[in-house]
């Protein structure tokens, strides 16, 4: 500003001088050297009032960029102060006044100490003798005492400056962490509070320890019981398992004589007995066929945990295809319509997959409606690691097989897989009732589950779910 203005007054010196040697000119001068002289003083003129604009316009800008410098300065959210080495007072903004609780005026000159509590102040005086002894950046933090008795927690951060006349200052920002700090303490009750609780809990926990020993011991006590009531328990199955493969085995050659006898005496002395005596030869003939079913039907029920198991892999496809045409005549007899999907290749025992999707088969066929039966067997991914009887680490497939014939209802689904149960007379539909619990017990050997939906009138569906990859 000052270079400027000492600028201006050249010009205008020369100016002056230029004006006084006109008064000198010669009077001789020549039109065409005024004209030019005029001229020239003309432009020396408009580059003066040019330069007068630009260093208005430089003035403007400059009390543009104080006000701004203030209110930056004045209106900062943390309190900005600036101390000699004696921590007096000399400069302040207004955030710093308000968080003091005075007017700036009376913050000025007067000693910083007088905010700063008794027992902080020590720490003040060493922070400001840092700053102005190692010449670099402090921290500390002090209570400080606004106007009312008020206190609140600061943190001081200071750094040393030097004016424009040489003088070494102090400037220090004041940052309100009361809240921080009331969070801290609270912290720290909490944390009190939360060991005294732990001491409390540990010395419970001793005298729980003891029981828990004895707990223990009872527990293991218990288990080994439970072993050998469990190995007694499977030395039961497998006995009970062995008589009814036994039994059913050796109950087949009197019911075999039976039926033998009878036939042989329906064919050469039926024409001896009158109507009655042959009505009874032909019901015991009949109950001893019954009872020849029953009997097989136990023994290839007791098979399925009595005989060897063969696992291997299996292409359920052929498989399906198989059980049908095994049935061939059936099927034509009753012009049955197969639909058999692809099918998933599983490890199991070829036999008892043959004799699963057999015995569905031949219960679609049996429990036919007036349509022509249709029988599906298709196979889908189980996509739901949530449902019952899924074991983690494995994957599933769920078999359908669904036929159209008269169904049944649901209620009864838990009935149709006991032994020996029907849901139909047995003049009504032949059977001994041992195809699904046959079916059941297959499928359970393979850590499988099987049920059904129906619907009366409708047809009803066998959902076989098998693991398709053990857990690695």
């Amino acid at each position: 500003m000052g270079n400027s203005k000492s600028g201006d007054d050249t010009l205008r010196r020369k100016a002056e001088e230029r004006l006084r040697s006109q008064k000198d000119l010669p009077d001789d001068i020549s039109p065409e050297d005024a004209n030019e002289l005029i001229h020239e003083l003309r432009v020396h003129q408009i580059e003066l009032e040019m330069q007068n604009d630009e260093l208005r316009r430089s003035q403007v800008q400059l009390d543009e960029s104080r006000a701004r410098y203030a209110d930056l300065y004045d209106f900062a959210p943390v309190g900005y102060l600036t101390f000699d080495r004696e921590g007096l007072v000399i400069e302040a903004n207004l955030t710093a006044a308000k968080q003091l609780g005075k007017e700036r005026a009376r913050i000025l000159e007067k000693p910083f100490p007088l905010y700063v509590l008794d027992r902080d102040r020590d720490a003040f005086h060493l922070h400001l003798a840092k700053v102005f002894k190692t010449g670099e950046p402090q921290t500390c933090e002090v209570r400080l005492r606004a106007m009312g008795g008020e206190e609140f927690y600061a943190r001081l951060e200071s750094i040393p400056v030097e004016t424009a006349d040489g003088r070494r200052m102090c400037r220090t920002s004041i940052i309100d962490i009361s809240h921080a700090k009331l969070a801290e303490q609270e912290l720290q009750r909490a944390h009190d509070e939360l060991e005294k609780r732990v001491g409390d809990r540990t010395a419970e926990l001793a005298g729980a320890n003891e029981l828990l020993k004895q707990e223990i011991a009872e527990r293991k006590c218990a288990e080994e019981n439970l072993k050998t009531s469990m190995g007694k328990l499977e030395q039961s199955s497998r006995e009970l398992q062995d008589f009814a493969f036994s039994a059913s085995h050796d109950m087949q050659e009197p019911v075999r004589k039976i039926q033998t006898f009878g036939n042989m005496l329906n064919k050469k002395s039926a024409w001896i007995l009158d109507d009655q005596g042959r009505d009874y030869l032909e019901r015991m003939l009949n109950s001893a066929r019954r009872m020849s079913a029953m009997v097989s039907g136990l023994l290839a029920y007791s098979q399925v945990y009595t005989g060897e198991e063969h696992s291997t892999p299996v292409e359920l496809t052929g498989v399906a295809q198989e059980a049908a045409d095994s049935m061939r005549r059936l099927v034509r007899d009753v012009d049955a319509t197969f639909e058999i999907g692809n099918l998933p290749i599983l490890d199991a025992d070829p036999d008892q997959m043959l004799l699963l999707l057999k015995n569905l088969i031949e219960n679609a066929i049996k429990f036919r409606s007036e349509k022509k039966p249709l029988i599906r067997i298709y196979a889908k991914n189980v996509d739901d690691p949530e449902r019952s009887g899924i074991r983690a680490g494995e994957q599933y497939v769920d078999i359908f097989v669904e036929d159209n014939g008269i169904g049944f209802e649901e209620r009864y689904i838990d009935r149709i897989f006991s032994l020996f149960r029907r849901l139909h007379g047995r003049n009504a539909y032949q059977g001994t009732g041992m195809g699904l619990p046959v079916c059941r017990r297959i499928v359970e050997r393979h850590n499988g589950t099987i049920t059904a939906t129906s619907t009366p009138g409708k047809g009803t569906t066998f959902i076989i779910t098998l693991p398709s990859k053990k857990a690695e």
